[in-house]
């Protein structure tokens, strides 16, 4: 997690945890070594199966150097980035964040105000907010109940 001042408005980035990221990529490289040396498929799959696992491997340590996935927590809110989802939120539509164990670990949700939920037109339910990158979900989710600015403000 990495604060930054600038000026008088604080932004708070949560970037994924590098060894887990850097693990993840050297699996990825091993499953496509791997393939290339498989003969049994066939050809045409090991091929196939070692140039899916090198560029999957390659997007992943591309995300480690130009930090694509994030969590960014600044003055206009929680905007989190990842590789199969965006989520924006204004600090004015969150009501709260709050935990719950799902596939028997914790996942953080975030609970967003009546009025933000009829304007996304959304269930009155928690939205799931996956964004702890590998870090203990308890240390994002004070971070993220932390920076949660309550000034009254109307929504849009």
């Amino acid at each position: 997690m990495k604060n930054q001042k600038m000026g008088e408005q604080k932004v708070v980035i949560i970037k994924p945890v590098l060894w887990r990221q850097a693990g993840f990529t050297l699996f990825l490289v091993v499953v496509a070594a791997f393939f290339s040396m498989v003969s049994y498929l066939g050809v045409f799959l090991s091929w196939l199966g070692t140039i899916v696992f090198f560029l999957l491997g390659l997007l992943n340590l591309l995300d480690q150097i130009f930090e694509w996935s994030r969590l960014k927590i600044n003055q206009d809110g929680y905007s989190y980035r990842g590789w199969w989802r965006k989520q924006h939120y204004k600090h004015e539509e969150i009501e709260c964040f709050s935990s719950e164990i799902y596939a028997n670990r914790p996942l953080i949700l975030v609970n967003l105000r009546k009025k933000a939920l009829k304007l996304r037109g959304l269930d009155d339910k928690p939205i799931a907010f996956p964004c702890s990158f590998g870090r203990p979900v308890e240390d994002v989710l004070k971070t993220l109940q932390d920076n949660l600015d309550k000034t009254p403000r109307a929504l849009v």
